[in-house]
């Protein structure tokens, strides 16, 4: 990451599909690190240690970053006067709280940051390529969507989604529960992704072949992840992991096994279809 410069962030051509992105916080420990891996365009992006930093960058650029990123190792990192302060300077800035490991749960039982934003780690580059897509097809990107509540900036409606079938090829899945598949299969199905059911452990279709693979899992047990391997080996294509509650330990055990993304459940359908196709 590239240490904050006062021309970080020039005058774009808005015909130049790039996004200004601001990193606050420490985004090299732990699960922030992790899940930089997964964007190496974030090598671009400047970063500043505290709030307050962000506040000056603000001040001093007539453009201010589309987007601050803010890795968010604990609930209370961030104060909502900080929050309110920074959406002051940059009215025009989309503020993205990446949420950590010890903040699960915060939705439910603290008082989450209001007028931003909210990823958990492991979300960051399904939405990232998600947002980016939709912005590439000239459409709204989801971080300038209404903030109306929660889940804000993670929803989209599927009607101004581009018609094109973007992913070319079937998908197989792998889950214990056939009601898994098929709630997958209709999500894909609405757009235009075929899939094949691969039954527990490719039980039921040891030969079909597939271009990705969905693999439907719970927290990554010893027998899950064997099970994750082999499931791999059957795929000539990007596998993605679906986890409860996933942690960084999972997240690299899942790649060394030959697994490409994971994604938490509930998770956004489009953000799982752009990752098919990232």
């Amino acid at each position: 990451m590239n240490e904050l410069q006062a021309t970080s962030f020039p005058d774009l051509d808005p015909a130049i599909s790039t996004t200004s992105v601001l990193l606050v916080g420490d985004w090299l420990e732990r699960e922030f690190a992790t899940t930089l891996q997964q964007l190496p365009i974030a090598n671009e992006w400047p970063a500043v240690a505290r709030l307050g930093d962000a506040g000056d960058v603000a001040r001093q650029l007539q453009h201010p970053p589309e987007l601050f990123l803010l890795a968010q190792p604990l609930p209370g990192t961030y104060q909502q006067a900080e929050i309110d302060a920074l959406q002051d300077l940059a009215p025009l800035s989309r503020i993205v709280v990446v949420a950590g490991s010890w903040c699960e749960g915060e939705l439910r039982t603290g008082t989450p940051l209001a007028g931003v934003i909210r990823l958990y780690w492991y979300e960051l580059a399904s939405w990232w390529h998600a947002a980016t897509r939709r912005r590439d097809a000239g459409l709204c990107p989801l971080w300038s969507l209404p903030l109306s509540g929660a889940h804000a900036g993670r929803w989209a409606t599927g009607d101004d989604l581009p018609s094109e079938r973007e992913f070319d090829g079937s998908v197989l899945i792998e889950s214990p529960d056939y009601a898994v598949y098929e709630t997958l299969a209709a999500a894909l199905k609405s757009y235009e992704v075929d899939s094949k059911w691969a039954g527990l452990d490719g039980a039921a279709t040891d030969n079909l072949a597939a271009d990705a693979g969905i693999w439907d899992g719970g927290q990554l047990s010893a027998s899950e992840l064997q099970r994750l391997h082999r499931f791999c080996q059957r795929v000539n294509g990007p596998v993605i992991a679906l986890l409860d509650f996933p942690r960084r330990e999972h997240v690299v055990q899942v790649r060394e096994v030959g697994a490409r993304d994971v994604f938490a459940k509930p998770y956004v359908v489009e953000e799982l279809v752009a990752a098919l196709v990232a």
